[in-house]
């Protein structure tokens, strides 16, 4: 995020791109290599948004920034990317504070558990009960595929292209927040493009020409596939994903462009908004569900020690 607040602060002071790069190897001595041959690659014609990807940014994140470079507006799209990663920075340590004595319970219950199997459980290791270390197993197995869903998620979003969006906004947990990020990615860019004058099928063509894979290049070429098999745009917005649903209210208003734009970008900042606030009810829900899964791992953990001692006491 710092290095997008910079060269949007850059910017805004009137220094240019070249210029910011030939600055970045001082002010992050860690990457200078890296700034380095970057700054000597976009001397050599490199485009910016190429280089940006060669720092470990995402195709869509690419494309959004070669279509700012485009129109003119690179100023701009860099202080909304630097907003979106503030706000994505400031969600994870809300996150980290949830997350953080669910976590100290569990790493105590773990140590608690394997007390339990190594000295209480060899007490009663001829009892035939095995309720509890059933429960425990099955929450473990529960575990152990939440943890691998939560990698794939996590892989599914550093990757960021239309095939990873589609696949996680199909998912019940996370699934309308990347909606949402989505639908205000691609309103936004519609509002940059309606203002540089641009017609739907030009749109369609110049958003197929970005970076491949990109959540832009694959939703306007698919967009421009189904407008030439004979769909209308009602059809389409009503089918993608990440088309919002308010873009048929403008589509029956009959703006001109420029009106159509701002109302774009007003979209955009709803849906900014909107993703804000499922970002956090979601944090809010995390805590809540890790507790349930403690109290069942505790309710195992009793059953595992107790029906034996119950066992042993009726065999008396």
């Amino acid at each position: 995020m710092e290095l997008l607040e910079f060269l949007a602060s850059s910017l805004q002071n009137g220094f240019s791109i070249a210029k910011s790069f030939k600055m970045l190897p001082i002010l992050w001595p860690k990457r200078a290599g890296l700034f380095k041959r970057i700054d000597r690659e976009l001397a050599g014609g490199k485009s910016f948004a190429e280089c940006m990807g060669e720092l470990g940014y995402s195709k869509t994140t690419v494309t959004q920034l070669n279509i700012a470079l485009t129109q003119g507006n690179l100023q701009e799209s860099l202080a909304q990317l630097t907003q979106l990663r503030r706000m994505q920075r400031r969600q994870l340590k809300k996150l980290e504070g949830e997350l953080a004595y669910p976590v100290v319970l569990v790493v105590m219950m773990i140590i608690l558990l394997v007390f339990m199997q190594n000295f209480v459980s060899v007490q009663f290791a001829e009892s035939g009960d095995h309720t509890g270390d059933l429960l425990i197993f099955a929450l473990v197995a529960f575990f152990v595929l939440l943890l691998t869903s939560l990698l794939l998620v996590l892989g599914y979003l550093q990757k960021q292209d239309y095939q990873s969006f589609k696949k996680l906004s199909q998912l019940p947990f996370v699934g309308p927040a990347i909606s949402s990020y989505g639908q205000y990615l691609i309103s936004y860019d519609l509002g940059m493009l309606l203002a540089s004058g641009f017609s739907l099928q030009k749109m369609c063509l110049f958003a197929s020409q970005q970076t491949p894979g990109s959540l832009q290049q694959e939703l306007g070429r698919r967009v421009a596939r189904q407008l030439e098999s004979g769909k209308s745009l009602q059809e389409i917005i009503l089918q993608e994903p990440f088309l919002n649903q308010n873009l048929l209210i403008l589509l029956k208003t009959g703006s001109d462009r420029k009106e159509l734009s701002q109302q774009c970008l007003l979209i955009a900042k709803m849906l900014f908004d909107r993703l804000t606030q499922q970002v956090e009810r979601m944090i809010v829900n995390i805590q809540p569900f890790c507790f349930i899964l403690i109290g069942l791992a505790i309710i195992g953990m009793y059953l595992k020690l107790l029906l034996p001692i119950y066992g042993s006491m009726q065999g008396l």
